[in-house]
């Protein structure tokens, strides 16, 4: 875990929210299903302008903010966009952990979640993104965002956005706990993410010089069905073939219309 140096970027908005409606749950609720011919396709633009108008007063999930990792301002807040998707935009400090080798003097050999082997993930093969540990607060429901509650796990599939760009990523790390005293990391912090998530977003990704300080927006999908199964060598691959799907899926169930 690693915070970084680097500039931020500015988004826009666009559709209406439709959190409670059945259509929202159906339609968020099936990754594996294939997108019929007939179903309209979303692109990245107008599924993140909907995600940044849903992100309103109302739909924040979290009463006290967050921290952002590299500026350390208390700016980051967590919106429910959808039914069971949960979105925040923060920096991307570069996380190198994990079992592929780096010369980050901060380098650890683990992350807190697995591939399907057992085997840590590889910061260089895996895109991840990182939450917090714990409830710093040690309250229940907890006042920043915490991800256990909220039907989130290990591998979890979230949407990366940034200036154009979206990948696929899965929750691979977390921030420091209560009990760990020795990093400058919080876990009411948001906004890091692994070396392979910042070279797919074309953002500087040395643990030690990289990152980004804003503009990154992650869209997680809660769920036993978003998440992501396999070893670090197909992680990647993996979560990139689900990307259009959970465009497609998002984009429908918060009311969209398709461009195409």
């Amino acid at each position: 875990m690693r915070l970084t140096v680097a500039a931020a970027a500015a988004l826009a908005l666009v559709v209406p929210l439709a959190v409670n409606s059945a259509a929202a749950t159906a339609s968020t609720a099936a990754p594996a299903a294939a997108t019929s011919s007939a179903a309209p396709a979303y692109t990245a633009d107008e599924v993140l302008a909907g995600v940044q108008r849903n992100s309103t007063a109302e739909n924040q999930v979290n009463t006290a903010p967050h921290i952002n990792t590299m500026t350390r301002e208390q700016n980051v807040n967590v919106y429910q966009v959808a039914s069971g998707v949960y979105a925040y935009s923060s920096s991307l400090a570069v996380d190198t952990d994990g079992s592929d080798p780096d010369s980050d003097p901060d380098h650890q050999g683990s992350t807190t979640f697995q591939d399907s082997n057992g085997e840590s993930l590889g910061a260089h093969r895996v895109p991840y993104y990182v939450q917090g540990a714990d409830c710093w607060d040690q309250q229940s429901p907890c006042p920043h965002f915490f991800y256990q509650e909220h039907g989130i796990q290990g591998r979890q599939f979230a949407l990366m956005f940034y200036q154009g760009k979206v990948i696929g990523a899965i929750l691979g790390d977390t921030q420091t706990a209560n009990s760990q005293t020795t990093s400058d990391n919080d876990s009411r912090e948001l906004g890091e993410a692994s070396v392979k998530a910042a070279d797919l977003l074309d953002i500087p990704s040395s643990g030690t010089s990289g990152g980004v300080a804003g503009g990154v927006t992650v869209v997680i999908f809660s769920g036993d069905e978003w998440v992501v199964n396999g070893s670090n060598d197909d992680l990647n691959d993996t979560a990139q073939a689900m990307v259009q799907k959970a465009l497609d899926s998002l984009g429908a169930s918060m009311g969209g219309s398709s461009s195409r």
